[in-house]
């Protein structure tokens, strides 16, 4: 692990946002119901995947770490639970992040397939298939603060377990893709993913503001030149 990477991890073990003191290494996490898109914001953790120079917004297991720590009730446990490990073993940081990517990449490519109403290819089926049977199983609800919860065991070294609460949205998400509506953003640079909530089911844009005014501007344009060029 480079000098800067294991200085952002300690940085980050150091966070009472990630590591709260108390917190014990080996009791069983408490994970809140998972929303169904969880799976599409971390794929999307890539993204403007079009251009010459995508933005990679996970470049080190820190900001994996920090990534699992933002996402509501879903996933804060398990970065808890994963710093305390990876403080014993740093050097175990860049393999469990490798896989973790890996994974990204398995899931991004089978939800544009779903979303171009394509077959998702074989190689990432298998990685995608494999990951979620790896995943802990949600065996046990129990009442928690907030109402009901998941309890799965403590933390084992693998990005199937870090990644659980996406792993177990994609499981969800993909037998019910028709009915969720996946759509990969019509702006050919874009490509980030979502879910078709209009009424309509015709979304073409991940945001209207952004990608699809962009594409409004450029088709005025287009045709502003062709009727300089008629004239």
């Amino acid at each position: 692990m480079g000098v800067r990477k294991a200085r952002q991890l300690s940085a980050l073990i150091e966070d009472p946002a990630v590591s709260p003191r108390g917190q014990r290494e080996g009791a069983s996490v408490l994970i809140a119901p998972v929303r169904a898109d969880l799976c599409i914001d971390y794929a999307n953790t890539r993204s403007w995947r079009g251009r010459e120079k995508p933005v990679e917004r996970l470049n080190g297991m820190a900001d994996l770490l920090a990534w699992t720590a933002r996402q509501g009730d879903d996933m804060p446990r398990l970065a808890e639970q994963a710093v305390h490990w990876l403080k014993e073993h740093p050097t175990a940081a860049d393999r469990l992040f490798d896989d973790a990517i890996g994974l990204r990449e398995a899931l991004y490519r089978s939800l544009a397939a779903i979303a171009q109403s394509r077959s998702v290819a074989e190689p990432d089926f298998l990685d995608l298939a494999q990951a979620i049977a790896q995943a802990p199983p949600r065996n046990r609800l129990v009442r928690s603060q907030r109402g009901y919860a998941w309890t799965i065991g403590a933390f084992e070294p693998a990005a199937a377990y870090l990644l659980a609460p996406v792993l177990w949205s994609a499981g969800d998400l993909i037998p019910a893709a028709e009915r969720y509506r996946i759509r990969r953003c019509a702006n050919p640079e874009c490509r980030f993913l979502f879910l078709d909530e209009s009424k309509s089911g015709t979304r073409r844009w991940c945001d209207m503001a952004t990608c699809g005014n962009r594409a409004k501007a450029s088709r005025h344009y287009a045709k502003v030149r062709q009727g300089d060029i008629g004239a």
